[in-house]
């Protein structure tokens, strides 16, 4: 019995062995069955993201070597993981796949943020345009109403339609910095216009404008345009501190005379503050010229 026992334990043992054996085994090919499926699936994404998606195709039609740099650096890591995954090194496989997504998603981030400055400066170039128009038709108004030649040439329109029409003709070629300083060239020479023409002592009110708070209306207008411009500019655009300190003043002083201008309004008193607001939009112009801001 005892032998019989020592038999039946010995049997018992054996069976035991051979069944985490066999399913010790099993329990690694499933594991690795299961690795090799997501490795696969990893690398067939890769492929896409590296060779086919829209980021890997902006890339390549892009002009920034940093970018196109990156790519190529994906794609060796996707090429890598490829070759890894076939000899069964997966661990090797995923490092490199995980450098890949890495590089990638940089190239993307990089992408989104130059999206999000271009968005900025074509609201920027809409905004100096609509600037324009505004001056132009003031100054139209100006010509037509005096009917004066001197006027007229105060204004030279054809420098301000080749300006205009190749700011367009940027604008159109996605050239957006370009197409921004060409525009702000444009709006420069119908500032000094109108500027020429005060100095010429040609009062805006007597020639466009049937009353004085008419007018004040307008200069109210053609300063906040002047301070939506540079506070869009410093927002989307990096200044010195120096130059931020500048334009900050600027606006900070050009707030309290548009304050003491409404109050000499409200008083009865339109000629003063419609002088004070002139003075005041004039040098927001000259801090736009000078601040520095890229735009």
């Amino acid at each position: 019995m005892a032998r019989n026992g020592s038999y039946m334990v010995s049997h018992i043992c054996a069976v035991l062995m051979a069944f985490i054996l066999l399913f010790g085994d099993s329990a690694t090919a499933v594991a690795d069955i299961d690795k090799s499926g997501s490795i696969y699936n990893k690398v067939k994404f890769l492929d896409w993201l590296v060779n086919s998606s829209p980021v890997s195709i902006r890339v390549k039609n892009s002009n920034d070597d940093e970018a196109k740099q990156q790519l190529k650096r994906a794609r060796e890591m996707w090429e890598q993981s490829v070759e890894h995954s076939e000899k069964s090194e997966y661990k090797l496989a995923e490092a490199h796949i995980n450098e890949a997504l890495k590089l990638m998603t940089g190239v993307s981030r990089k992408f989104r943020d130059q999206d999000r400055v271009n968005q900025a400066r074509r609201e920027l170039y809409k905004q100096v345009k609509d600037h324009v128009d505004m001056f132009v038709v003031a100054f139209d108004r100006i010509a037509e109403e005096k009917d004066d030649d001197h006027i007229r040439k105060m204004l030279d329109r054809n420098k301000l339609a080749s300006l205009i029409s190749s700011a367009e003709s940027k604008y159109a070629d996605d050239d957006l910095v370009m197409a921004n300083h060409l525009m702000r060239q444009a709006a420069d020479i119908v500032d000094h216009a109108l500027s020429d023409a005060r100095h010429e002592e040609i009062l805006l009110r007597e020639l466009s404008f049937d009353n004085l708070q008419e007018e004040y209306a307008y200069e109210v207008q053609r300063n906040e345009s002047y301070v939506m411009i540079i506070d869009l500019m410093q927002k989307k655009a990096a200044t010195s501190q120096a130059s931020a300190g500048y334009v900050e003043k600027m606006i900070e002083a050009n707030a309290k005379r548009r304050e003491e201008a409404e109050v000499l309004v409200k008083n009865g008193d339109y000629e003063q503050g419609i002088t004070l607001l002139e003075k005041s939009t004039d040098k927001l112009s000259r801090a736009l010229r000078v601040s520095g801001i890229p735009f």
